[in-house]
């Protein structure tokens, strides 16, 4: 957990790209394999379940510093994050024997925390908070209340984990793409040479719009570009591999179960193609987005999977090729 707190407090005092990806590098090369995983998982704004309510965890942090809630809440305000303010206040045990890695205290200590009552967690917290530094209980605050982020990107810890590991960065994010789940195994599986076991349903990363950061004339002659309209829908990929069709979200989230009509209407696709696009409700016109916020099974049965215009934003991987 310590080593994990130093990356977060390094990586939120550098402004420079290349020393943050030296040092998630250098933690990933250094760190047991399930350590490795879950901090991947939340660097790349994975988060877990809330196990204590934000109110809660305000309550227990003036008790534990013997202050009255006003009190509290005047810190609060200055302050301006919860999770630092009960950092700062909460008192340390002055030997802080506690060694316990990342891994630990995510599955013994912050996991359980979702089942336990208000006394236990309370007994629970104090403990946890006894055994940590101020910038230590800091993260974790951050990973308790769910609001853990920092600045680096999906794409540069991706590319620290290539370089870490020794495996392509395309193959990385492939292999991290859909619902990852943190473990020893999943961080092993990560630096695998052989290319060929990927699951069949695991969709390719998301090619994603980003904000133009220069002039618009940079974009070069105007007569060549391109402008296509934002669908509201769901941005999805739709994937046809050994006779199956999955469907998942941007998010990692998988969609098959709940659109039975769009794996039907796919079903005759040709194996190894993956179609990326939005999907919407089309009903002789594109749909407003409230029409997708349906149970499975009662969708519109014209719902589709409308690719992106032009062919730009609409990326055909077939056998292995990238076709535009």
């Amino acid at each position: 957990m310590r080593r994990f707190a130093e990356l977060y407090f390094a990586i939120d005092g550098s402004n420079k790209t290349s020393n943050k990806v030296a040092m998630l590098v250098q933690y990933l090369r250094d760190a047991p394999a399930a350590d490795a995983a879950w901090a991947i998982y939340f660097l790349r704004g994975g988060k877990l379940r809330a196990p204590v309510p934000s109110r809660v965890l305000a309550e227990m942090a003036a008790e534990s510093a013997g202050v009255p809630p006003w009190l509290f809440e005047e810190c609060y305000e200055a302050v301006g994050d919860l999770a630092e303010t009960a950092a700062l206040l909460v008192a340390t045990s002055p030997d802080l024997p506690n060694e316990e890695s990342l891994d630990q205290f995510i599955t013994t200590r912050l996991v359980p925390l979702r089942s336990m009552g208000k006394m236990d967690q309370r007994k629970f917290l104090l403990e946890s908070w006894g055994l940590l530094s101020a910038k230590e209980r800091f993260v974790w605050n951050k990973l308790i209340t769910g609001s853990f982020r920092v600045g680096v990107s999906e794409g540069l810890v991706t590319k620290a984990i290539a370089a870490a590991t020794g495996t392509e960065t395309s193959v990385v994010a492939h292999r991290l793409a859909g619902a990852w789940q943190p473990s020893a195994k999943a961080w092993e599986d990560l630096m695998k040479t052989d290319t060929t076991d990927a699951n069949p349903g695991q969709p390719y990363p998301f090619c994603l719009a980003h904000p133009l950061e220069g002039a618009p004339d940079s974009l070069g002659n105007i007569d060549e570009w391109v402008v296509e309209y934002k669908w509201d829908g769901i941005r999805a990929q739709v994937i046809k591999r050994q006779g199956e069709v999955h469907i998942w979200s941007r998010g990692g989230e998988r969609l098959t179960e709940s659109f039975p009509d769009i794996v039907a209407q796919h079903s005759a696709l040709p194996d190894g193609l993956v179609i990326d696009g939005e999907l919407v409700v089309w009903k002789d016109a594109v749909m407003p987005f409230a029409d997708l916020q349906h149970s499975p099974g009662k969708i519109p049965a014209r719902n589709c999977l409308k690719p992106h215009q032009p062919v730009y934003s609409l990326l055909i991987y077939w056998s292995g090729e990238v076709r535009t």
